[in-house]
């Protein structure tokens, strides 16, 4: 795990890309990156980031990936992150059982980010639920 720990620090400032592209992330990216780390590879790229906010809510929503999925209560390593600022989820993020837990993410204008759930919330991030594949 310090390993892990540490590919997964270096994330951490990496610039925003809307496309993906390295050295940057977009926020699902910045997730299956994060997953890749943590052994589970073979996400697929699906999330529009350069679309509008209703395309990446539909993205989020109605992809078949997220028919494997299952919501459950409390956050565990490695598990998908799923924010909204109103009540469709439009941001993705993984959560980190690191310095007390916390989400790794992407935004436009920051980058790739650690934060806590309560920076989360204190940011917008009204509607927050945590996802594992089935």
């Amino acid at each position: 795990m310090p390993y892990q720990i540490g590919q997964l620090s270096r994330m951490i400032g990496a610039p925003y890309d809307p496309e993906n592209r390295s050295p940057g992330f977009h926020c699902w990216g910045a997730f299956c990156a994060a997953q890749e780390i943590l052994g589970q590879s073979g996400l697929p790229d699906f999330v529009p980031e350069s679309a509008t906010l209703a395309d990446r809510a539909k993205a989020l929503r109605d992809h078949p990936e997220r028919a494997r999925w299952r919501e459950i209560e409390e956050p565990v390593l490695g598990c998908a992150v799923l924010m909204a600022k109103q009540s469709v989820a439009t941001h993705v993020g993984c959560w980190l059982d690191l310095d007390g837990g916390g989400v790794l993410h992407a935004l436009p204008n920051i980058g790739v980010a650690f934060e806590t759930l309560q920076k989360l919330r204190f940011a917008g991030w009204r509607c927050i639920t945590f996802h594992l594949p089935k």
